[in-house]
């Protein structure tokens, strides 16, 4: 049997023990603090990041719209030419083009027929 001083050294070792784990896992748990509070503010640093980078991207389409219409603006007006013909057949043919200087702007329709003639070219 053992005796009662070894019984209470025995407890003392285990305190002792006991505590240096939890000294341990104190320790352990302000690491992982100061390291989650670290995460957290790269986060919120790549969160404006991105909110920058969306703006910038925003001001740039904006820019590159406010531009093209610029262009629009500061060109010459569409002159716009136009010949008609009207046969006695009651054919009409109108012929337009429409020429604009600023970023591809080029319309060309050509060609408006009667109804008969468009029937005919649907078959």
């Amino acid at each position: 049997m053992e005796s009662i001083t070894d019984i209470i050294a025995d407890f003392e070792k285990k305190i002792n023990d006991l505590q240096r784990d939890n000294d341990g896992l104190k320790e352990t748990l302000l690491t992982v603090s100061a390291s989650v509070e670290e995460l957290s503010r790269r986060v919120s640093m790549i969160e404006e990041g991105l909110a920058t980078k969306v703006d910038i991207t925003h001001i740039q389409e904006v820019i590159k719209q406010s531009e093209v219409i610029k262009k629009i603006n500061d060109s010459e007006p569409v002159e716009m030419n136009c010949k008609v013909s009207v046969n006695l057949d009651g054919k009409a043919i109108a012929e337009t083009t429409i020429e604009h200087t600023a970023d591809s702007i080029h319309v060309t329709p050509n060609g408006v027929y009667t109804r008969e003639d468009n029937r005919k070219n649907q078959f």
